[in-house]
């Protein structure tokens, strides 16, 4: 398995060039879907969990892998730091993973204007145990301008 490669910026990209070779060659540039993991006790109260989106980035939903154990249904919650309550995703599944991503959170769909943790904590019915984790999808906002 090779080794991971972060780095500063992130990644577009156009297409392929234009075969005649005459004019415009490629697309309009675009960001690739980004996800980061989110795993945290499903048993407390929301807290910070040490992720955070970048700034620029524009959340779009929450896709649930489960983890958490005992309780009738249990769910959870996931927010922006001083975002609006369950703004990524409320009452999501905590126990069972879904291929479902959820897109109904308040503030999916902004632009940050700062880095931004996520936290995460227990929804209407808790949980007993486990580790609940999540995916956090997100692309950044990009203007689609060919060079800086």
């Amino acid at each position: 398995m090779g080794k991971r490669s972060p780095f500063a910026g992130y990644i577009r990209q156009r297409g392929s060039s234009n075969p005649s070779g005459a004019g415009r060659t490629g697309g309009t540039p675009g960001t690739f879907k980004t996800f980061v993991t989110v795993a945290f006790d499903p048993t407390v109260a929301a807290a910070g969990t040490g992720v955070y989106l970048p700034a620029g980035a524009i959340p779009l939903g929450v896709t649930t892998l489960g983890g958490a154990t005992g309780g009738a249904a249990p769910t959870v919650d996931l927010q922006l730091a001083g975002g609006t309550a369950a703004g990524l995703a409320n009452e999501l599944d905590a126990d069972t993973a879904s291929a479902v991503e959820v897109q109904t959170g308040a503030d999916l769909g902004v632009a940050l204007t700062a880095d931004t943790e996520i936290e995460a904590g227990v929804g209407t019915s808790a949980a007993t145990g486990g580790t609940t984790t999540a995916l956090v999808s997100y692309i950044i906002a990009d203007d689609g301008a060919l060079n800086d």
